[in-house]
């Protein structure tokens, strides 16, 4: 017996824990799922967390502010590091609304004749609404086009538009046969490529 009792004493423990391999898929288990959730939760559209993004990163208003100092020069002034702020104005301008028509006609001036004028009737994020409403105007009798735009932070935006005009008055029959439909379009005058 004290034999037995000796080996019992020489051989070490077994311990009765979990293996190792099943640690293991706990684990990676785990993280993926972990790492499944995080990217739902960032993904959502609700953006719970924007709000706090947004105060941190704005910077805050003095409590006084400090005498104003006169206005620095004009040259003064950064450069912007893109010309889209001057060169988008050459191309493309919004006309005001049409106004009531002039007592006499006014003779087109001759730097117009490089211009060609569109009118937008809408631009939608979902390309199915733009298609809807270009179907509307085809059955209208007026013929649009859906152009597709990025638009940098805000995403990709499908604009309906129609023309190009030659003319003012084109323009304006255009945009008439447009409002009798209930649609407020914007008027646009573009300069032709070669001008």
């Amino acid at each position: 017996m004290a034999r037995n009792l000796r080996k019992a004493a020489a051989r070490p423990a077994r311990r009765r824990g979990v293996p190792g391999w099943l640690m293991l898929v706990i684990g990676l288990g785990l993280g993926i799922g972990l790492t499944w959730g995080a990217n739902r939760y960032l993904q959502s559209s609700d953006r719970p967390l924007s709000g706090l993004r947004t105060l941190l990163a704005s910077k805050p208003e003095p409590a006084e502010k400090p005498p104003a100092k006169p206005a620095a020069p004009a040259a003064s002034a950064p450069k912007p590091k893109l010309d889209f702020y001057t060169i988008l104005p050459e191309i493309e301008t919004v006309l005001p609304e049409k106004a009531a028509k002039p007592a006499k006609p006014v003779a087109k001036p001759e730097s117009e004749t490089g211009v060609n004028y569109l009118l937008q009737a809408g631009s939608f994020s979902n390309p199915a609404d733009a298609d809807q409403l270009r179907a509307k105007l085809a059955l209208s009798g007026l013929e649009a086009r859906i152009e597709k735009v990025a638009i940098e932070g805000k995403g990709e935006f499908h604009r309906v538009r129609l023309g190009p005009y030659g003319s003012v008055q084109e323009l304006d029959n255009a945009d008439g046969r447009l409002a009798k439909l209930g649609i407020k379009a914007v008027r646009l005058k573009l300069k032709k490529a070669g001008a």
